[in-house]
């Protein structure tokens, strides 16, 4: 099913248009004490896995980048000092190393704290948790083959409202997913669905129906890479299709029992469904208290961490480890010498970093 087709249209035709107006009358429905809990709660996360990710580098293997596009980026940045030059690469690999982590840290202690009303929080699925605690004891051969047939490996948190059970599989952004895990997700889903919801009866006797629910944790239904959609689409043809394209557009419910529904929710729509499943029309608000409490937690956490002092001084040391990559100007050949001048020989000896392990 090929962009352009009317299901393909519905998954995209929502727009977010940003309005002052709107965002101010949502902070009317933010909770105070719940912003300071939520900060709280990642403060301490971030005092003690934000240095993580770069108190390990120690030289400038360490901040191993492709040389090519690095070559590039410093010249037309007029990288040609080895401080601006460490600035730069440390910033882009910290950048990098926070976008890997910090979907599983927001994820760890953000979504805990919903839903606004129901017995269950978000959490872990119990039949998650079993699985893992099964792999106790193997060595990681066996434990990478047992991961293989893995029923659950694909959901990261699961909670209860009512008689409907919701799963979510959390992804960090709207480039996040690629192919590979297109494919991995839908074989999952298409495999496992029927055994969820067995599992689900047994172990919450009171649940009838499943939603399972792809989520990304900003962005907008215009904006994302469209693999999210790509797997709705691949379940069309395995045993899923539309509940109700008019009402429920992108919605999708297995055609067998008509009890397990499987959709996907972006940035805003994210967080109110992580704030209220089966109401997030009630919970829009979310994503507020969610950004409010990061950037109280950023503050205090990088404070008391002396995050700014730690990073100051790996950028200096990094530094220090450039102005030594040199090449002696007379021993290289005449025409090197002649054709290239200091800048463009720093260039090429920082790239040439990432073809060694020592030495550098």
């Amino acid at each position: 099913m090929a962009r352009g087709t009317p299901f393909y249209d519905a998954l995209r035709s929502q727009r977010h248009c940003f309005d002052a107006k709107a965002v101010v009358s949502l902070f009317e429905q933010v909770d105070e004490s719940r912003v300071h809990a939520l900060a709280k709660a990642l403060t301490g996360y971030i005092t003690t896995n934000l240095p993580a990710t770069f108190e390990r580098r120690n030289g400038i293997s360490d901040y191993r980048t492709n040389p090519y596009v690095l070559m590039t980026s410093a010249s037309v940045m007029k990288l040609h000092d080895p401080a601006r030059f460490s600035d730069f690469l440390f910033n882009s690999k910290l950048y990098m190393a926070l976008e890997t982590s910090f979907g599983k840290q927001i994820e760890a202690a953000f979504v805990g704290q919903y839903p606004l009303t129901a017995t269950h929080r978000w959490a872990e699925a119990p039949e998650k948790l079993a699985e893992f605690q099964a792999l106790d004891g193997l060595n990681r051969e066996q434990r990478a083959q047992r991961r293989v047939s893995s029923v659950w490996r694909e959901i990261d948190r699961s909670c209860v409202v009512g008689t409907r059970r919701y799963l979510t599989s959390i992804k960090s952004g709207p480039n996040t997913i690629n192919d590979t895990q297109v494919q991995g997700m839908t074989q999952a889903i298409i495999d496992n669905y029927s055994t969820w919801l067995d599992d689900t009866k047994k172990t919450y006797p009171t649940v009838s129906s499943l939603d399972v629910v792809l989520g990304l944790t900003y962005g907008t239904d215009c904006t994302t890479n469209n693999k999210e959609n790509q797997i709705l689409v691949k379940l069309l043809e395995s045993g899923f299709i539309e509940e109700d394209r008019s009402n429920r557009p992108g919605v999708l419910i297995d055609a067998k029992t008509r009890s397990v529904r499987v959709y996907r929710r972006i940035g805003k729509e994210f967080w109110a469904f992580i704030g209220q499943p089966n109401q997030p029309e009630t919970a829009q608000f979310v994503f507020l208290e969610v950004l409010l409490a990061l950037a109280e937690s950023l503050s205090s956490g990088i404070t008391s961490a002396r995050i700014e002092d730690r990073i100051n001084a790996k950028i200096q040391h990094l530094a220090a480890a450039l102005t030594k990559l040199q090449f002696p100007r007379n021993s290289l050949p005449s025409w090197v010498r002649n054709d290239f001048d200091e800048n463009q020989l720093f260039w090429f000896a920082t790239a040439l970093t990432a073809f060694y392990d020592e030495g550098i």
